[in-house]
């Protein structure tokens, strides 16, 4: 797998989206996903974002459930921990919040780490535990990683080991953004 940089201020052509439903999820996920899919993706868009990262993460994170606690202590749709809820100056526990603290907290290690993989990484580990542009030797952050990867392939309806890529050419069409060329993931 090959990983470069992505975006560090706002996502190239981002717009909020128009809900779709996944063929992937089972019937309860995909009726919690589509009751939050509008501020889901307003908010990933506001931070700069890609939807469908947002929307793989939070599928991983929760399955759209806003009121789960992990084993851990981590709530919400983005399951954060209090720590980090506190850091972040939002309150976990309400909806907007958490989705706003959970973009937020997904910007701070995109805009650090610079590459996908390793920004997901340290918001399910730890940016600590992230070094030397290696991910953990977790076998959980690992999978993590590899899952949302997977759901934000399958959530754009791409066939299995296909290269995801924004090209800045077509974003600066969409929206007059700087952007830079970026490619997510390739096999």
């Amino acid at each position: 797998m090959v990983f470069s940089s992505v975006p560090t201020s706002s996502a190239p052509g981002c717009a909020p989206s128009g809900y779709r439903p996944a063929s992937f999820l089972d019937s309860r996920t995909e009726y919690r996903r589509s009751g939050y899919y509008e501020m889901m993706s307003s908010i990933a868009c506001e931070y700069g974002i890609p939807v469908g990262l947002f929307d793989a993460m939070i599928i991983r994170e929760s399955g759209y459930k806003a009121g789960i606690y992990s084993p851990k202590n981590a709530f919400g749709l983005t399951q954060l921990m209090p720590g980090t809820a506190a850091d972040l100056g939002v309150n976990r526990y309400d909806v907007e919040q958490n989705l706003r603290g959970g973009a937020r907290y997904l910007r701070q290690q995109l805009d650090r780490f610079g590459q996908v993989h390793l920004a997901l990484a340290a918001y399910n580990a730890g940016p600590s535990r992230v070094r030397d542009g290696m991910l953990p030797r977790i076998a959980e952050t690992q999978a993590y990683v590899d899952n949302v990867l997977l759901n934000w392939r399958r959530l754009a309806a791409l066939p299995p080991r296909a290269t995801v890529q924004v090209m800045s050419e077509l974003a600066a069409v969409r929206q007059q953004h700087r952007a830079r060329r970026v490619t997510v993931f390739s096999y």
